[in-house]
């Protein structure tokens, strides 16, 4: 028993000695460029029991990933996984390298190129619609930053913040909501600055049906971006699908009531209107489209009884067209008192600016309307005599927004641009303002200066 006990002490210790040749074996190869044989080695020895936690071995095995996947001439043999596979030999080198020889090289160095490899195979895998891949691959560069002490990551926009963006996104693209939810949390902790987050995650909750937890996310992204007009749309829709558009209304006249000089809050009640208003021209158009054709079957119809019907119904919904105008007439009102007092407070309010001139440009709907169904067979003298007051009255309701716009483009014009956010965000106050310009040369029938600034706009895309 004592020389069977000796001899199978023999063959471990010759085993041991063939995985630490292996080790050598790759270390030579490797020096050689023979990186075929270097990385049969090294796979071999990081998977035997007696070298498998040889800090030397995950080494050698970082080290030959590295240069087969840095050298075109060894492009074959790149695995489809090894920007997975270097990582993980990063890692384990880290694990293992109690004594730290080889620091430098594995946690300084190589696990910062592993990130750069999996974000680009993330990107990758987005592109191709394969969102939980991304997902893994983005969580290995999560798992990469706390050893990136220099930064290097963050200098090439590999922040933290970031990859939970591009994680959120791939959640969403998926349908995935938990983990959405996880990941536009996190953003929300890491105080990321996009309104979009708060957004998103009350549309998630919408899908499920969760109404107070919506309404949640839009009262803490509005309590960040308390002007955002998508923000105020999308609390407004809540409340509009809900059937209870007054709640939001009372929240701000409450709050207005302590505090009646707040822009921000005018601003939001303003908006509110403004939406108000817009809805109800919407269901008014709806309401006189069907008043119409139903008119249209009253007169086609033979049976008496169904005629009547057609008839009433027809006056209904007519009734129901002049009823939505007033309404928004009266919203419009207040909207637009909310926005002069807002600009009245600050000057340089340019939101306001902007849809005191979309306010005051939309008051010409009716007026074209009444332009368009002048009738055509009369003389040009009575044509003329109607149609002149009208187009008078559209003029100067044009001028006048086209006056508000242009002290929007004014301020817009006098925004820094600086830096990248404040050059984007001044030119999107001005491609807007110049296209609702635009629009209103082009209604004040001056072709000229429409194109002008047609012009001009193209100097921001």
């Amino acid at each position: 028993m004592k020389k069977l006990l000796l001899a199978g002490l023999a063959i471990l210790s010759l085993q041991a000695f063939a995985q630490k040749s292996n080790v050598e074996s790759a270390a030579i190869y490797l020096r050689n460029g023979e990186m075929e044989d270097a990385k049969k080695s090294i796979e071999a020895a990081i998977i035997n029991p007696e070298t498998k936690d040889d800090p030397k071995a995950w080494f050698y095995y970082v080290a030959i990933l590295d240069t087969i996947y840095r050298n075109p001439a060894y492009e074959k043999l790149v695995d489809t996984d090894l920007a997975e596979k270097f990582y993980a030999g990063c890692k384990k080198c880290i694990e293992t390298d109690v004594k730290k020889r080889y620091e430098y090289y594995c946690r300084d160095n190589a696990i910062l190129n592993s990130a750069f490899m999996n974000f680009n195979k993330g990107i990758t895998a987005y592109e191709k619609k394969d969102y939980s891949a991304a997902i893994n691959y983005y969580q290995m560069v999560l798992d990469v930053i706390p050893y990136d002490k220099n930064e290097d990551l963050k200098k090439n926009n590999l922040s933290e913040k970031n990859i939970y963006l591009y994680m959120a996104y791939s959640a969403v693209q998926s349908n995935n909501n938990p983990k959405a939810k996880i990941y536009l949390q996190k953003l929300m902790d890491l105080n990321y600055d996009d309104h979009l987050i708060y957004m998103q995650m009350a549309n998630i909750y919408l899908e499920e049906k969760d109404t107070t937890s919506a309404l949640k996310f839009v009262d803490l992204g509005r309590s960040k971006f308390p002007t955002e007009k998508a923000l105020i749309n999308q609390e407004l829709n809540i409340y509009l699908n809900m059937g209870k558009p007054d709640m939001l209304l009372d929240k701000l006249n409450a709050a207005l009531e302590i505090n009646p000089d707040d822009v921000q809050l005018l601003y939001v009640r303003g908006s509110v209107y403004d939406n108000f208003a817009n809805d109800l021209i919407k269901r008014g158009k709806h309401s006189r489209d069907t008043a119409s054709t139903l008119t249209r079957k009253a007169q086609g119809e033979k049976v008496a009884a169904k005629k009547a019907n057609y008839t009433a119904a027809a006056a209904n919904y007519q009734k129901q067209y002049s009823e939505f105008q007033n309404k928004s007439k009266e919203s419009a009102v207040k909207a637009e008192a909310d926005y002069k007092k807002v600009v009245e407070l600050n000057p340089d309010y340019i939101d306001a600016f902007i849809n005191l001139g979309a306010l005051t440009n939309n008051k010409t709907t009716e007026l074209v309307e009444k332009i368009n169904g002048l009738p055509t067979n009369i003389t040009q003298a009575e044509y003329d005599k109607r149609y002149n007051p009208l187009k008078k009255q559209k003029d100067d309701i044009l001028n006048t927004a086209l006056g508000y716009f242009n002290q929007a483009l004014a301020i817009a014009d006098a925004k820094g641009e600086d830096t990248a956010d404040k050059k984007k965000e001044k030119y999107e106050y001005m491609r807007e303002i110049l296209q609702s310009i635009q629009m209103v040369y082009a209604n004040l029938g001056d072709e000229k200066k429409a194109m002008e600034t047609k012009k001009k706009r193209e100097l921001y895309d």
